[in-house]
């Protein structure tokens, strides 16, 4: 079924998903990949050359870029797939709390697939234009589930069906330190350290995919868990409701049969 559960499912898988792509190019880097100097872009790089851009110059060659770029498309897929989960739940919940955010994250892996199909070397602009609309809406999507969930908190009622208690103080922790590390890549540029600023601004948002995932698992785990209960509850309940029913008789045992018969055998036995 199409529940807030497999949505989280689907969100950790497209964090797995990246981080595969992330591996696999490490692992077949030719030459010295650097965390400080190297930008994440430069994995998705078609061919090996010394490449210049407002960030610095450094040597990218990453034989295996057809995987870690299938990876990242396929990453990107996931997470739309997510939010058509979320959205087509939410409208069989009559969760309208729930639209808004679905939209957000389908969104964001919407135009996070671009960055897979053009990599940086093909189109520069379109790659990181797209990450930039990817942070932007996944930021959205973070502090809409914190403002909203931390209202219902303060309200005293139930908990929102995406996130809820721990869960909104590490998604406010992680917002503010992407949105750190993209400052702080845009500021500072090559004078600081690019590549660990942009692994700040979007590896944190690739591991509170997973996070998210592992929140909404647990939390849709919880409401069948209590659906469920209510639905014994009732179960156990309707017996005691429903009058019984005899065999040979079309319908339900009428009040005051009982008495009606044990009149009509004292009076045959009294004839």
């Amino acid at each position: 079924m199409l529940t807030y559960r497999l949505a989280g499912v689907l969100l950790f898988l497209s964090g797995l998903l990246t981080g595969f792509g992330h591996i696999v190019a490490l692992m077949s880097w030719r030459g010295l990949y650097s965390f400080t100097d190297n930008r994440i872009s430069d994995v998705t790089v078609t061919e090996c050359l010394i490449l210049r851009d407002s960030l610095g110059t450094r040597y990218v060659c990453n034989p295996a870029y057809l995987v870690t770029n299938a990876a990242y498309t396929t990453a990107a897929f996931v997470i739309v797939v997510a939010g058509g989960v979320m959205w087509l739940a939410a409208g069989r919940e009559g969760h309208r709390s729930v639209r808004v955010p679905a939209v957000l994250v389908a969104g964001a892996g919407a135009v996070s697939m671009l960055a897979g199909l053009f990599p940086y070397n093909v189109s520069p602009a379109i790659h990181d234009l797209s990450m930039l609309v990817y942070a932007i809406l996944m930021w959205s999507f973070m502090a809409f589930l914190t403002g909203v969930g931390t209202a219902r908190t303060a309200g005293g009622r139930d908990p929102h069906p995406l996130i809820y208690g721990a869960y909104l103080l590490i998604t406010r922790f992680m917002l503010v330190a992407s949105v750190v590390g993209l400052l702080a890549l845009l500021l500072l540029g090559p004078r600081g350290l690019p590549g660990a600023y942009e692994r700040l601004a979007f590896d944190t948002l690739t591991v509170w995919l997973m996070i998210i995932g592992v929140c909404m698992y647990s939390l849709g785990g919880a409401a069948d868990q209590e659906r469920r209960r209510v639905a014994d509850m009732e179960a156990a309940r309707t017996p005691e409701s429903v009058p019984p029913r005899y065999p040979g008789f079309a319908g339900a045992r009428a009040s005051g049969w009982g008495r009606r018969r044990q009149a009509g055998d004292g009076q045959e036995s009294n004839g």
